[in-house]
């Protein structure tokens, strides 16, 4: 199925229901909030490969491919915020068991755009927050603590918060851009980011697939970027013709299959990550645009 028609299907879900409310969306509520604020200095993406029961199990194979994904991705964005005169040091781990083995957790709908549709937003959202929860709590099981002394032991992480506490500390960063891969190749579902305009509970992001330019994607979402193309956050069509015309090699158009070589941060991203400190006036109508809220 094309990208274009998995979109379509995403944006239909949130039409469902017999009542809604249209509200308005302003992308600078996710710029300098919770734990992946600006994007600078040093800064640490942890993934996790999880199976779930309508993906493809992960391979040995497929783990080294999305690895190598994940480098070319921060290769690239290291290299863009090098030419944008931005110091950032992007450090990478990953929780993996004994022989490659990943940690299996059901999406409660097999799927986020199932979710989606069977509960709505409001409650998918929350699902898959306990979802993560989840799989946070079986990758912080692995941990090996030390107690120093006069110390109090530390339990080993339960949650998504302590997982990214624990990391902050352990790699002495601020910032841990949270990433769960699902193994989709073939499979028809989206990528999602979760948290990312409130401080509730800490920002992660669901990717799909393993294409890299998809993974700095997901990533940049988190440090506050918005999608520059239809998505049930990007809804005003002349806003988004508007955005195409002006930013078509743009990393936050849609990033389905394109050779992220190909791509850029445009000005309007720069500036929601922090890397500009203003934006020119006529792109400001894109820092808005209309929801639906259930």
């Amino acid at each position: 199925m094309k990208r274009t028609v998995i979109l379509l299907c995403a944006i239909g879900l949130f039409l469902i229901p017999s009542s809604y409310t249209i509200k308005r969306i302003d992308y600078r509520e996710a710029m300098h909030k919770n734990v992946c604020k600006d994007l600078k200095g040093d800064v640490l993406l942890y993934f996790v490969f999880v199976d779930n029961k309508e993906t493809l199990p992960w391979t040995e194979f497929d783990i080294h491919s999305t690895i190598d994904s994940i480098n070319i991705a921060v290769k690239w964005l290291q290299q863009a915020a090098k030419e944008a005169s931005v110091d950032l040091k992007i450090k990478t781990d990953y929780y993996i068991g004994n022989d490659f083995t990943t940690i299996s957790k059901n999406l409660s709908h097999g799927s986020i755009l199932k979710t989606l549709d069977e509960v709505g937003l409001k409650i998918g959202l929350t699902e898959l927050n306990q979802w993560s929860d989840f799989v946070a709590k079986r990758a912080g099981a692995s941990f090996q603590l030390t107690e120093k002394d006069g110390i109090p032991e530390i339990k080993n992480p339960r949650n998504k918060e302590r997982l990214i506490a624990y990391l902050r500390d352990e790699y002495k960063v601020e910032s841990v851009a949270l990433l769960f891969f699902l193994n989709n190749y073939f499979r028809t579902d989206i990528s999602l980011q979760v948290n990312t305009f409130d401080t509730k509970d800490v920002e992660f992001a669901v990717v799909s697939y393993k294409y890299p330019a998809e993974i700095a994607h997901n990533f940049l979402h988190l440090f506050g970027a918005a999608d520059l193309y239809k998505t049930p956050y990007r809804k005003n069509e002349k806003k988004i013709k508007f955005a195409e015309k002006e930013f078509p090699q743009e990393i936050m158009q849609d990033p389905y299959a394109r050779n992220i070589w190909d791509l850029k941060i445009s000005s309007y991203t720069r500036y929601l990550i922090g890397w500009d400190k203003e934006l020119a006036p006529k792109y400001q109508e894109l820092l808005t645009d209309k929801i639906i809220q259930f």
